[in-house]
């Protein structure tokens, strides 16, 4: 199994690029993202930096250009399944970061094919985005953690991120205004729109989610000066448990797999910002963390 295109490719919708664009504006913070997993690898390896990095399920690619982009030394491999997503992604990387783009290896294809020796073995495999939910059985999601092992070197971490809890079981719309940025190579910026995360149900014979984005542009030719685009991105997800995460990370030979959060909290003037391992999560609707599988 290997990750698929969650969007709608007819004719009659939008663009793919527009789709990630918006897609990338309404889930995405790529610098942030890149940041997290050079200080986990920092926190997990002291006086060592992470240089390599493994971009699995990549779409946009958006967190390898952040991460090449931190940092002069650093390379980054981004696979996706999808020839028309990693085509934009390439587009994308040599607007925004010009030359720094040779830094990053673009590969159309199954994550499970994409080996040693061909690949360079990374210091850090990111599986973010929620990708890990594509796998719907035991043993798919097994073969996998696998086989990302084998694609790091032997001090490397894998990082995945997922979400949970009550709240991530009900029917569930919510509306987040996003208002774009300018970036390099762009006459103007994106115009602002409307992001919205429907959760239509979950199964619980079968730990099932049935999620969609949809987004909402400004549009001078309807008689309301919206235009609802449904369906965007539609995602048939398994909501796998922390433990059960843990456990099969372990059986796939890592040394070791741990819980991470990264929240911030304000205390007076200042934000506390907390990046690191956790043993308990307790009494929370909704929950975000990361999984950190170390070699």
């Amino acid at each position: 199994m290997s990750h698929r295109s969650d969007f709608d490719k007819k004719s009659s919708g939008p663009e793919v690029a527009e789709l990630l664009e918006w897609y990338r504006w309404a889930t995405q913070d790529p610098a942030t993202q890149a940041a997290v997993l050079a200080q986990i690898y920092r926190q997990i390896r002291p006086g060592c930096e992470a240089v390599a990095l493994r971009e699995d399920f990549a779409g946009n690619a958006a967190d390898s250009v952040a991460w090449v982009l931190a940092a002069q030394n650093r390379r980054a491999l981004a696979i996706d399944i999808d020839a028309d997503t990693i085509a934009y992604a390439r587009q994308r990387a040599a607007r925004l970061i010009g030359g720094n783009a040779k830094r990053i290896t673009f590969v159309e294809g199954d994550v499970h094919a994409v080996t040693v020796p061909e690949a360079e073995r990374a210091d850090v495999v990111s599986v973010l985005n929620f990708s890990s939910f594509y796998f719907h059985e035991r043993a798919a999601l097994l073969r996998y953690f696998i086989s990302a092992r084998e694609s790091l070197n032997h001090h490397g971490m894998l990082v995945l991120n997922v979400f949970g809890g009550p709240g991530a079981m009900q029917p569930r719309l919510d509306r987040h205004p996003i208002v774009p940025k300018l970036e390099r190579g762009q006459a103007e910026a994106l115009p602002p729109f409307d992001y919205l995360w429907e959760q239509l149900g979950y199964d619980a014979c079968s730990a099932r989610i049935d999620c969609r984005i949809h987004f909402e542009i400004a549009d001078g030719t309807s008689a309301d000066g919206r235009r609802l685009v449904r369906d965007a991105f539609r995602y048939d997800w398994r909501l796998w448990t922390l433990p059960e995460l843990t456990e099969l990370l372990r059986a796939a030979g890592f040394a070791d797999a741990q819980v991470w959060r990264h929240t911030a909290t304000t205390t007076g003037a200042d934000p506390e910002v907390f990046l690191g391992p956790v043993d308990s999560l307790r009494d929370l609707d909704l929950w975000l963390a990361y999984v950190v599988a170390i070699r």
